[in-house]
């Protein structure tokens, strides 16, 4: 038998809408279907009147067949040495050749014999092989959209770059990143031979949007590997505005001020008609935006069943780069069949304007489900996702300070988890576990780079497609549009939509509940998905007023301040790595207290809690003002935990043990959630997606690997005990790794948890054992008092990993088990 066939098939609960799931009963709305997304009616292809928009007055193009006019020298732009030192401090700097023969492109690294030749860049590649050269700034704020470098190698799989600004620019210090770094922003996948090939390096995939406003430096690793000739034809630099210049009109996904929403994309002069029959209740949904400073005109105009015309709406917008919202009410034609049209002008033809989130939304209208249309089920469901938050750290799990009291009074109000797993060790492999019910070798993603494949389906996209408003928040790339987490989202609010803020980078709480509770106020009436992911217990860990109080000891700042310097000089003479986060060593090192170091940090990372809880209590309050205090389920999660020196060892991805794996789960919802329900069982994070779409009466996607929650919340039949399995597969943002970067894995089960460390240093055992409930956070190894189970454990372990790859969903087809596997996976839960 195929096993992929076979597990493709698995009863885990792919229609999850079962009776326990539907308890009540509620009359069928008569408002009609809640959710008429228009970009779905739009004519394919849509008929342009407009020529594309000339958007790159400016075009940033390097070739090698012409004359080279060296750019003019830039007091700012310091290629020999820091330019933050003054000239009268600055040491002679270091004369560097002239690189009028090579086009103004140097070999910054790891290259031999670089010239121009033929009209084209060529040279050869020794260890990381990387060009270097100016970028001057465009005349017109613009945003880098992608790299098309024109090229040939003999070798390599990979060609990458990065843009760096030109102002602080040091040279040292950029060497040693480049020969540190392997995780750049933009790379495409390189084919070696003879063919001179285009490849497109991506900067949408970056941290946050690239500025081309200033003058800088591009570097561009031409390959990735030695002995390889290349030649470079060209390279030229695709703003965004050039890019939505030239895509088709019609239905994208489209961003301002990294603010996402689905869009109709029109270019001056434009228009299209759609026709649809509203609702009883019909509101059309509608943002308004440009990413060019052109006056532009929309227009949206309503033709009724009677022939008549009405003019909805008629908005100039002149700044660029923003929405503006723009809601209009269609009671008035309730019921009717309409043409909605949908106008663009400008003097500045070809012009591109955005209407954003075009849906028509029934106040009052219910979602379609799965099965008993009558059931009652949530309007809304709110998944809060608190960023490194390990639930030790939490009083409703007994710790001894007050720090989530709105959190511990929902927790005795719904149903409270004890022991849940969390299946990744980091944001960007956990998230997509917990909104795909996968785990990571499953869904694929382990790499920054990664992307989550477009046929695996999120939660967010079950709620959309049923017909929900969804909304999201993403506090960092790796959980937003960086890994597909936009799928099946109406607005996404990527983290570089709020700025830097004052008080710490990681402090999102409080700006993101706003702009939840502005989306709430206006969705209130709507089905409604909120996905809010805040950041503040993640580091920088201190806190911002008045919380920064709470249980830190005056001059705590300064002191760790300083003693962060002082153990900086010993680690830097170790290994040269700085960080604000030392290992314990480095600390012993530089003779410092490890405890009183960590100490402070648990302090800022209590109050952090505290302040996040308090934004919390403002999500809840209003949803008891606006009446969906009985409406909702709120799921509160962690993708991960934090080691404070548990292991010798700060931050998170290290490993897989209980600081990194126990988070805190909790389910809330006075009319769907039993009251003071606490389950002591073994759950994973991936049973959180079954189990809200089982509360929604939702069908759910083939191949969730989690189950669903109710039959332990509601206390019936229906749970199938199983292994917890949590993953730590390090990361690609370091060339080499450092001895105690390894990978691990770990099995939770009947009390206790097995950790295999794949290619432990030395001092670290392969596999080590620990009582999971009496030792959560994994400080005494009892595997040399329990061998038979440690073997035992290690088989189970091994079994799951070849599970889970087989399921991966773009991975390796016609995987076999033999009978004894796949008696053994039913034995664990995994087969039916």
């Amino acid at each position: 038998m195929n096993w992929l066939g076979m597990v493709g098939r698995l009863a885990l609960g792919s229609v999850l809408c079962l009776s326990i799931g539907c308890e009540s009963k509620a009359p069928v709305s008569e408002a009609g279907p809640t959710t008429i997304r228009l970009t779905t009616l739009l004519p394919d292809p849509i008929a342009a009147d407009s020529e594309a928009f000339d958007a790159s007055p400016d075009p940033i193009v390097w070739r090698f067949d012409g004359p080279y006019e060296p750019p003019e020298p830039d007091e700012t732009d310091d290629e020999a040495g820091d330019s933050k030192v003054t000239a009268e401090a600055a040491e002679p700097k270091e004369e560097l050749p002239d690189l009028t023969p090579t086009h103004g492109f140097e070999a910054f690294h790891g290259i031999d014999g670089l010239a121009v030749q033929e009209g084209r860049l060529v040279g050869e590649t020794a260890e990381i092989p990387v060009l270097r050269t100016r970028v001057e700034a465009t005349k017109h704020k613009a945003v880098l959209h992608s790299i098309e470098l024109r090229m040939r190698s003999s070798k390599g799989s990979t060609v990458q770059a990065m843009l760096r600004g030109a102002k602080g620019f040091d040279r040292e210090e950029m060497l040693e990143q480049v020969r540190d770094s392997a995780y750049w922003p933009m790379s495409a996948e390189l084919t070696p031979g003879e063919e001179m090939r285009t490849y497109t390096l991506d900067a949408t995939r970056s941290f946050g949007p690239m500025s081309l406003d200033q003058d800088g430096h591009l570097f561009i690793e031409v390959a990735d590997v030695a002995g390889a000739a290349f030649e470079i034809e060209s390279i030229r630099f695709i703003t965004r505005q050039e890019h939505l210049a030239k895509i088709p009109e019609g239905a994208s996904w489209q961003g301002l001020s990294e603010i996402y929403r689905e869009a109709l994309v029109l270019r001056a002069p434009g228009r299209v008609t759609v026709e649809t029959t509203l609702p009883d209740k019909p509101w059309l949904e509608l943002a308004l935006g440009t990413v060019q400073p052109h006056p532009l005109a929309f227009r949206v105009e309503l033709q009724d069943e009677d022939g008549q015309e009405h003019e909805l709406l008629r908005r100039t917008v002149t700044l660029p780069d923003r929405w503006e919202e723009t809601p209009l009410d269609l009671q008035e034609f309730a019921g009717q069949t309409v043409r909605l049209t949908f106008g663009l002008d400008s003097k500045a033809r070809g012009a591109v304007g955005f209407f954003g989130t075009v849906i028509v939304r029934n106040k009052g209208g219910l979602p379609r489900r799965a099965a008993d249309p009558e059931a009652l089920v949530p309007q809304g469901v709110i998944v809060l996702l608190v960023d490194t938050l390990r639930r030790d750290h939490l009083n409703m799990y007994g710790y001894e300070r007050e720090t989530a009291p709105t959190l511990a009074a929902l927790s005795r109000e719904g149903a409270l988890f004890t022991d849940n797993i969390s299946q990744g060790t980091w944001t960007k492999v956990s998230v997509p576990s917990i909104l795909t019910s996968l785990y990571p070798t499953s869904h694929g993603i382990r790499r920054a780079s990664d992307r989550l494949p477009l046929d695996v389906t999120t939660l967010a996209e079950v709620f959309h497609e049923a017909g929900f408003a969804t909304f999201a928040t993403s506090s960092v790339p790796f959980s937003g549009k960086m890994s597909n987490l936009h799928q099946g989202i109406d607005v996404l609010h990527e983290r570089n939509s709020i700025g830097d803020l004052e008080h710490s980078r990681s402090k999102t709480a409080r700006t993101f509940v706003d702009r939840t509770l502005e989306w709430l106020e206006a969705h209130q009436k709507s089905p409604f998905y909120i996905f809010l992911h805040v950041f503040d217990p993640h580091d920088p860990f201190e806190p911002y007023s008045p919380y920064d109080e709470t249980w830190s000891e005056p001059g705590a700042k300064k002191a760790h301040e300083k003693d962060v310097e002082i153990a900086k000089e010993h680690f830097e003479e170790i290994d040269g790595h700085e960080t604000e986060l030392p290992d314990e060593k480095y600390l012993i090192a530089a003779g410092l207290d490890p405890a009183v170091f960590v100490k402070r940090e648990k302090d800022w990372y209590d109050e952090s809690i505290r302040a996040m809880d308090a934004e919390v209590a403002r999500l809840i309050e209003r949803l008891e003002t606006l009446g969906l205090r009985d409406k909702v389920v709120l799921a509160f999660i962690s993708d991960h935990g934090e080691e404070f020196l548990e292991h010798g060892r700060h931050f998170h991805g290290n490993a897989t043990y209980g600081e990194m794996t126990n988070v805190p789960l909790m389910l809330w919802g006075p009319a769907f959630v039993p009251n003071g329900k606490v389950v002591d069982e073994t759950v994973q994070s991936i049973d959180l997606m079954p189990t809200l779409l089982e509360l929604a009466c939702l069908e759910a996607p083939e191949g969730m690997q989690g189950q669903s929650l109710l039959p332990l919340v509601r206390g019936i039949e229906g749970w199938t005990p199983r292994p917890a399995f949590s993953e730590c597969r390090q990361a690609d943002f370091q060339r080499e790794r450092k001895p105690e970067d390894i990978d691990s894995f770990s099995i939770v089960v009947n009390g206790y948890r097995l950790v295999q460390n794949i290619d432990p240093p030395e001092g670290l055992a392969e596999l080590e054992l620990f009582d999971h409930h009496e030792d959560p956070l994994n400080q005494k190894d009892i595997a040399a008092e329990h061998p038979e189970l440690v073997e035992k454990l290690t088989a189970e372990l091994e079994l799951w990993k070849k599970w889970a790859s087989a399921m991966k969903v773009q991975g390796t087809q016609g995987i076999e088990l033999t009978p004894e596997e796949i008696e053994n996976l039913k034995q664990l839960g995994y087969l039916k």
